[in-house]
């Protein structure tokens, strides 16, 4: 079933976005003041408003509280996006995902309830830095409390020295391998006695400290 959609503001982040939400099958609705960005993406989108997000009476036409979801994005406009921020949950907006651009800005946004504040440069550094520095880690996904998910791509020489998964010799206190990724095969829940190849992409979950040590195993 199709779901409703509202980005406000049509720059590179919010058009990435409207456009996957549109390939998925939703009803997309963008609005942004620029008229000539508006008219260049509307074949993008379902629906494409030319506004001022900023104005309370052009976000009331909008209805934004029929939407399932709304997607802020004023470029580098930090107190625009606030204001585009605390407008639409006045008028009823169910869920705000909103693009910060400082940790000034995403501090602000947290205060004003924003339920989903999306970081892209310090989110993009921390991957690069973290894959940089583990060449083994593929990608991660931060749950909170020093506890993420991981995805490992095992090398040579791990294959050399860990034949199966419990050669790994993990603490499931503070380390669990959830998957073991193949090619196109997803290998869930794997036991011990599984056997561990060059290439294989490990899924794991658990302590970031206990991930970092393993990564250096491989």
């Amino acid at each position: 079933m199709a779901q409703q959609f509202a980005i406000l503001g049509l720059g590179y982040f919010g058009l990435t976005v409207a456009q996957e939400l549109r390939r998925q099958g939703d009803d997309v609705l963008g609005v942004d003041v620029n008229e000539d960005r508006v008219n260049a993406l509307a074949d993008f989108l379902s629906h494409a408003v030319v506004g001022d997000v900023t104005n309370e009476k052009v976000l009331e036409e909008l209805s934004l509280g029929d939407y399932d979801a709304v997607v802020i994005d004023l470029d580098d406009n930090i107190e625009a996006s606030l204001i585009c921020t605390l407008l639409a949950h006045e008028q009823g907006a169910k869920e705000r995902w909103v693009k910060a651009h400082s940790d000034t800005h995403y501090r602000l946004l947290k205060r004003l309830g924003a339920e989903h504040v999306v970081y892209p440069e310090y989110d993009t550094g921390l991957r690069v830095a973290e894959s940089m520095h583990y060449r083994a880690m593929v990608d991660f996904i931060q749950l909170g409390n020093r506890k993420f998910i991981v995805e490992l791509q095992t090398t040579e020489r791990l294959s050399q020295h860990c034949k199966t998964v419990g050669d790994l010799e993990l603490d499931e206190c503070d380390l669990s391998l959830i998957a073991i990724k193949r090619g196109h095969e997803v290998v869930k829940d794997p036991s011990d006695s599984t056997d561990l190849k060059e290439k294989d992409h490990l899924i794991l979950m658990g302590d970031l400290d206990s991930m970092r040590e393993l990564g250096k195993k491989l």
